[in-house]
């Protein structure tokens, strides 16, 4: 998900109906430039090298949304988009990964990966992260481990999640902390972006892919 504000305007973007690298182009109806997807940059046009702010987003089911905020509102899709439920990711864990970017450097971790073990204690250059993965609905949520002056760790502990330093419990989904010393407070959600695997490695072709231990 990114922010639409380029260059002090706010743009309008669109299906370009091309692709590059086999991945989705993006047009703005403002100037015809044409946009990664996937790195949120113009490729071509009047806006070429501009950078799309990237926000922190979740990508879940409709159930596992509505369960955390029930009074949202949802976007109708074509029907063709009944593809993409629970159980498409499900079965397609393989292909898909959750990458970021920091700097010049990038991680991914794969699905298939954070379903053998879906808390991970990860850094990417100054930044301590946690990813979390809910195996029913195929959610994975990237947090800044950091907060106030401490750097929590991690683990699941008896169903729950919890940071070992206080062993408060997490909402695993929210990053808000739900119980103990730390109830209350909040993880910073970080930019991920949900890929499939291939798409990923060809635009960032040095990423570091996590494996489970």
């Amino acid at each position: 998900m990114y922010a639409r504000e380029v260059k002090d305007r706010t743009i309008t973007l669109a299906v370009s109906g091309m692709l590059w690298n086999r991945s989705l182009v993006m047009i703005d109806s403002e100037t015809d430039s044409l946009w990664s997807h996937l790195l949120g940059e113009a490729m071509r046009g009047e806006l070429k090298g501009a950078q799309l702010e990237l926000l922190p987003s979740l990508m879940t089911d409709w159930g596992t949304w509505r369960k955390l905020h029930p009074e949202t509102t949802v976007v109708m899709l074509k029907p063709t988009a009944d593809r993409f439920n629970r159980g498409f990711y499900k079965n397609s864990r393989h292909q898909f990964v959750l990458g970021y970017v920091e700097g010049e450097d990038a991680v991914a971790w794969s699905y298939e990966a954070l379903k053998k073990q879906p808390t991970v204690n990860d850094k990417l250059g100054d930044v301590p992260l946690l990813v979390v993965f809910d195996s029913p609905s195929s959610t994975a949520c990237l947090y800044d481990r950091r907060l106030a002056d401490r750097t929590l760790s991690f683990a699941m502990q008896d169903g729950r999640l919890r940071d070992n330093e206080t062993k408060s419990s997490w909402n695993a989904l929210t990053g808000k902390a739900t119980s103990g010393p730390l109830e209350g407070r909040q993880l910073k959600p970080l930019a991920g972006v949900v890929s499939f695997r291939r798409a990923w490695k060809i635009f960032h072709p040095t990423t570091r892919l996590w494996e489970a231990k």
